[in-house]
């Protein structure tokens, strides 16, 4: 509501039925949760208090939720137990360099005594002014853990490399242009792990602002 854009990504521990199902539940949780709770903090507190009593003993899910208010230019975020999210400041931005954003919060779903406590007081959340040209990537583990023959990780940094490099390009190339890097990268060595990309590039931030996706 109110021309902001709910931004999600997340990884289930596990593979299989089960880790699908779960991810299935977590997405109707949030589309329903998202029309009430305008905090990415908040949302992810009911997320995990909801989504604790249905995972067994052994899952848990890593999540970043992000709100991106268009009148406002501004994106709000959290992150529960995922991967940073790389932020990249376009040419009319005040600042420069790909930064790779780390606010504080623990996984969704674990069944101990305390957890939600600790949840609630780990997650931290955190905003920043958006500019046109900005780049934001959310990713999961996949994408930074690809390996080589070598056991070498791509990592947070190769990726905020082509980023800062590539970030004239349109959000589709640039994406296109990071799966390529990993491939290569990679060469022949077997994918130890599903790779999933949000690729947001501000393309205005008027009050009519679009997102590129």
């Amino acid at each position: 509501p109110g021309d902001r854009l709910g931004v999600m990504i997340a990884d289930v521990a596990g593979k299989g039925t089960s880790a699908a199902l779960y991810m299935a539940e977590l997405k109707g949780i949030v589309l329903s949760l998202s029309q009430i709770y305008p905090s990415p903090r908040q949302l992810l507190i009911e997320v995990n208090r909801i989504i604790s009593a249905n995972l067994d003993s052994r899952s848990f899910i890593t999540m970043t939720y992000a709100v991106i208010d268009l009148n406002a230019s501004t994106m709000t975020y959290a992150r529960a137990g995922h991967t940073p999210l790389l932020y990249m400041p376009g040419p009319a931005s005040p600042t420069r360099g790909a930064q790779i954003l780390t606010p504080s919060g623990m996984v969704l779903g674990l069944r101990i005594d305390g957890a939600e406590e600790k949840f609630s007081e780990l997650l931290e959340e955190e905003r920043v002014c958006l500019y046109e040209g900005d780049i934001i990537v959310l990713y999961t583990d996949g994408i930074t853990e690809a390996m080589n023959a070598e056991s070498d990780l791509f990592g947070d940094n190769r990726l905020s490399d082509i980023v800062e490099e590539h970030g004239h390009l349109e959000s589709g190339e640039l994406r296109e242009r990071i799966l390529r890097e990993i491939e290569a990268f990679v060469g022949g060595a077997d994918q130890h792990d599903d790779m999933t990309m949000v690729l947001m590039k501000v393309q205005s931030t008027a009050a009519a602002a679009r997102v590129a996706v």
